[in-house]
């Protein structure tokens, strides 16, 4: 087996330069010949066991930018708080997207100095920007405290798995129970399946939060970057 590169289009265009996706192990072969004759940004998603691999592609240039881990639901949630949440609302988008392009702190984007700020807000945007378009996933879950939107949830399924892909609470909303009623509303929405939620080793709110939500730690992954 050798390490793949695929072609990421749609990061690449918001980020202006080429993108990839390496995934596969072992032989570096075919991943070298490709780095030889090819600039742009390169991303990698390796389990936390496989060190052979981090190893083999950090000796490429690679290097380890977060280690992410995947929580799974065990129970159910109950969590009362004075939060609405419900589904978007048009005249909504655009306080949804600001609160995207401004709460993130620890993506993978946001830890790799080498992307920069403004990027890694405008890449957590313009992921948004999909779900307000209804071009990546079935809806897009927001919070609202007395009218005022503060956060929001962007759910996906595949495979019969529900996975929170991104969640982000109002920078000034903190601590008001938005992320709670936000989890909470993702859970019974797709009660009696799989339901999964990943963040960064490094982003230890919303792991403490999670954990008292009644999610279980899963599995973990190095993410690794080269900037080419």
């Amino acid at each position: 087996m050798s390490f793949a590169v695929h072609v990421d289009t749609w990061l690449g265009e918001v980020m202006r330069r080429p993108a990839y996706r390496v995934d596969g192990s072992g032989d570096l072969e075919d991943l070298a010949r490709h780095l030889a004759g090819n600039t742009g940004f390169y991303f990698a998603k390796v389990a936390t066991h496989e060190v052979a691999d981090v190893r083999a592609l950090s000796s490429t240039g690679f290097s380890v930018v977060d280690t992410n881990v995947t929580f799974e639901l065990t129970r159910e949630i109950d969590a009362r708080t004075n939060i609405e949440v419900g589904d978007i609302r048009a005249d909504e988008a655009d306080a949804v997207l600001d609160i995207a392009g401004s709460a993130f702190r620890y993506s993978r984007f946001h830890l790799d100095p080498a992307v920069g700020l403004p990027l890694a807000h405008l890449i957590k945007r313009e992921w948004i920007r999909n779900y307000v378009l209804r071009k990546r996933g079935d809806v897009l879950l927001v919070a609202r405290d007395e009218g005022r939107v503060v956060g929001f949830l962007a759910p996906i399924v595949s495979h019969g798995i529900a996975v929170i892909d991104l969640v982000a609470v109002a920078t000034e909303a903190h601590g008001r129970g938005a992320g709670s009623a936000l989890t909470a509303a993702f859970a019974n929405r797709y009660r009696g399946m799989p339901r999964l939620v990943g963040t960064q080793i490094a982003n230890v709110p919303s792991i403490r939060l999670y954990s008292k939500l009644g999610f279980q730690l899963a599995k973990s992954s190095y993410v690794l970057h080269l900037h080419k």
